[in-house]
């Protein structure tokens, strides 16, 4: 190894060198031996993070390696509301006169008025990632110097520029958090986009306030962002959202976390359309989807994430970390309200099936994935008063994906019987076709969770499935719904044969288990409900 050229080695080692914690891969690497130890000590390469919580010493020693190269100058205490005390004013003073260097500035705390004038108000004309975050709700400005190199990533929380600086272009990464009633506007956001085509990320949040002078949409044009990978919009105003999605175009998206859409949205022209083509890009990054209905408030989530909780914002997270994820979370608002009339809940209702049939049914078109579905409630029932299918049903006819059926309690008392027949064909749009299909064509797997008193009803509806839909069971060709996008070498085969069933009672109970090759495993209530 040491008979190579030191600059081809120093070429190689930067590979596999971070830049952060330098100081443990210098002192890793330079244990190899002599030859690494005088390359890694002899370049400036490997001397470019200047962490302000270091010592003095440390910071010495950096300058005295790497007195002409480019800098990393970051704050990053533990404890976000943590100020600089006195030995690390000093540091900032030592590091100030440097700032024609710095290629990164990270702060995460707060801002004081000496931090302010040796830190910001400086002349950075080689800085291309610029991140401030405060402790706070009231954003404060920041005077980035306008004369330098455009910046590549921008983080911000609670903190604003100028959205008109002139270095807001180019951008590679743009994070943006409680900016307050100093948020840009939609022109000014719309500028940014369109001048950073290679933007990767995008993580608006928190912004509570709307501006009154807000450009028209149809004024604003469409955005090609084509390397856009990370969408996350967290807590915004619907105009805000619905900007976004009306002109950004981002065929490479794999990530998109949005806000709760109110039914208010569905009515205001909402970009649903747009919003299922942006959906494709991460619902083919991941094998399995996620997707709840809960029949009391009718919320309806999809998601890639086993855990039912909503992922929050994350202004601290690292850009890097952020854009290797992949998947999609969406939710509908809950209707709770109980004293709409039937009509205005129809209504209502009638908004979420347009949700499914224009965003979850476009997203999962032409795709080949798992969806589990999961019904929670037993209330309203699959048909109300009026003799009109609820959303439920019409979930149950119209996504044909589903491999996996989680539901529970009485839930299950009324699902099993609709699941064990054939039923009319009947798109989301309430419109009716020729002949009859199974609900849930491709279901392999039925977990029900109930109490142990409903065990022995539940047992005789599971017995009647599993004769109508358990293996060798079909010998007559399925109908498909029209609208069902079932795989070419499924459909319009024969309804797929079940192949587990779980029995979850709760307690000490043990769980039952039905497979198509063993039956029950329990043996004592195999004899009572038969395979």
């Amino acid at each position: 190894m040491d008979k190579i050229p030191t600059e081809i080695l120093i070429h190689i080692l930067l590979f596999c060198f971070p830049s952060k914690k330098q100081r443990k891969a210098r002192k890793s690497l330079s244990r190899v031996c002599h030859f690494w130890t005088t390359a890694i000590y002899g370049s400036p390469l490997f001397w470019t993070e200047v962490g302000l919580h270091r010592t003095t010493e440390e910071l010495r020693e950096i300058l005295r390696r790497n007195p002409h190269g480019p800098l990393d100058v970051s704050w990053t205490p533990s404890n976000p509301g943590k100020f600089m005390d006195d030995a690390a004013m000093q540091r900032v003073a030592m590091i100030s006169p440097h700032s024609h260097r710095w290629r990164s500035l990270v702060l995460a705390g707060w801002i004081t008025n000496p931090i302010q004038s040796q830190l910001i108000d400086v002349p950075t004309p080689r800085l291309i990632n610029f991140s401030v975050v405060r402790p706070s709700s009231r954003p404060y400005d920041l005077g980035l110097a306008k004369t330098g190199t455009p910046l590549r990533e921008i983080t911000l929380g609670g903190t604003v520029l100028d959205w008109d600086h002139p270095r807001l272009r180019g951008l590679q990464s743009l994070r943006l958090h409680t900016p307050g009633a100093k948020a840009p506007t939609m022109e000014q956001l719309h500028a940014i986009l369109s001048a950073s085509p290679g933007l990767e990320i995008l993580d608006l949040a928190v912004w509570t306030y709307e501006s009154q002078d807000q450009t028209p949409l149809e004024k604003l044009g469409t955005v090609l962002l084509p390397s856009l990978t990370t969408l996350a919009v967290e807590k915004v105003q619907p105009i805000v959202l619905r900007t976004l999605l009306s002109c950004i175009q981002a065929p490479n998206c794999k990530y998109i976390r949005l806000p709760t859409i109110s039914q208010l949205d569905f009515l205001d022209n909402y970009p649903l359309k747009e919003l299922g083509k942006l959906s494709q890009g991460p619902v083919s990054t991941v094998p399995r989807l996620f997707m709840t209905y809960n029949r009391i408030d009718r919320t309806c989530i999809i998601t890639h994430r086993e855990s039912g909780l909503r992922p929050q914002p994350n202004i601290r997270e690292s850009s890097l970390k952020l854009a290797q994820r992949r998947g999609v979370y969406l939710q509908t608002e809950p209707i709770t309200d109980p004293s709409l009339v039937p009509d205005t809940l129809r209504l209502k209702e009638k908004s979420i099936r347009k949700y499914i049939q224009e965003v979850i049914q476009s997203a999962l078109r032409g795709r080949s994935i798992e969806l589990q579905l999961t019904v929670y409630g037993y209330s309203p029932s699959l048909v109300d008063v009026s003799h009109l299918p609820s959303v439920v049903s019409d979930l149950l006819l119209n996504m044909p994906l589903v491999t996996h059926l989680l539901t529970y309690r009485g839930n299950a008392l009324e699902l099993l019987p609709f699941l064990s027949a054939r039923q009319p064909i009947r798109t989301m749009d309430g419109e009716t076709g020729q002949g009859f299909c199974w609900p849930l064509p491709l279901l392999e797997t039925l977990t029900v969770r109930c109490r142990l008193s409903d065990r022995p009803e539940l047992l005789k509806a599971l017995k009647v499935l599993i004769s109508q839909r358990g293996s060798g069971t079909h010998n007559e060709m399925a109908v498909v719904s029209v609208q069902a996008d079932i795989p070419a070498d499924t459909a319009p085969g024969a309804v797929r044969p079940l192949k587990h069933i779980f029995l979850h009672t709760g307690g000490d109970a043990p769980v039952l288990v039905w497979d198509s090759q063993q039956g029950w495993h329990d043996e004592t209530m195999a004899s009572g409900v038969g395979t």
